[in-house]
């Protein structure tokens, strides 16, 4: 279900992240994960089987692949619900980046600049973080803080290994303060799958 490279929006984020905190676990608002292990069954992955996959530039790209993600994410100063026509214009990369956190991307890069959100599970425990990358570098740029409203998420089992595939289902909303102390709001709800790959 998912490519075989390595998104390298997916990466840069990755590497922001862990140069952010020392101890992830303790950085972060975590919350627990509901199991369903019916999950797999429900009918939206019937829906997805009949749509292409969506890939981000520089991904290796299977014509055969069927779309891993029917997640509508927006931001925005305000979130306005009615502009749909990109909202769900991406698709769902996990990856093991150390030996208990597995790192769920949904989101896009065009090669030039990526967005979208990555939900990072541990343990049964999971958060959210917003994510927006470019390829313009500004020195002395303070990186934005974000604070959760309300994060769920919903998962086909509690463990899994590389090779395996997943299925969740997620909603959330958290608010970006920028360093100027502009705001961005963020929200992501819906179902996806992938297939989880080596970091």
């Amino acid at each position: 279900m998912g490519s075989k490279t390595i998104s390298v929006f997916f990466l840069l984020e990755m590497i922001w992240s862990l140069s952010n905190c020392s101890d992830i676990k303790n950085a972060y608002q975590w919350e627990d994960v509901t199991i369903d292990a019916d999950l797999s069954k429900d009918l939206i992955y019937k829906q997805l089987d009949k749509e292409k996959e969506i890939f981000s530039m520089f991904e290796e790209q299977d014509s055969l692949t069927r779309r891993t993600s029917d997640v509508s994410y927006f931001s925005g100063k305000k979130i306005d619900l009615s502009h749909t026509r990109y909202a769900k214009y991406n698709n769902c990369r996990a990856y093991y980046y150390n030996p208990d956190t597995l790192s769920i991307n949904i989101g896009f890069g065009d090669g030039y600049s990526g967005r979208g959100f990555i939900i990072d599970y541990i343990d049964k425990k999971f958060h959210t973080q917003a994510y927006h990358s470019t390829d313009v570098i500004i020195v002395g740029e303070v990186k934005p803080t974000h604070k959760i409203v309300y994060q769920k998420l919903t998962l086909d089992k509690a463990d899994y290994a590389v090779g395996d595939s997943l299925f969740g289902k997620v909603e959330f909303k958290s608010m970006e303060q920028g360093g100027e102390g502009e705001k961005t709001e963020h929200f992501g709800k819906g179902s996806f799958r992938t297939k989880i790959s080596k970091f």
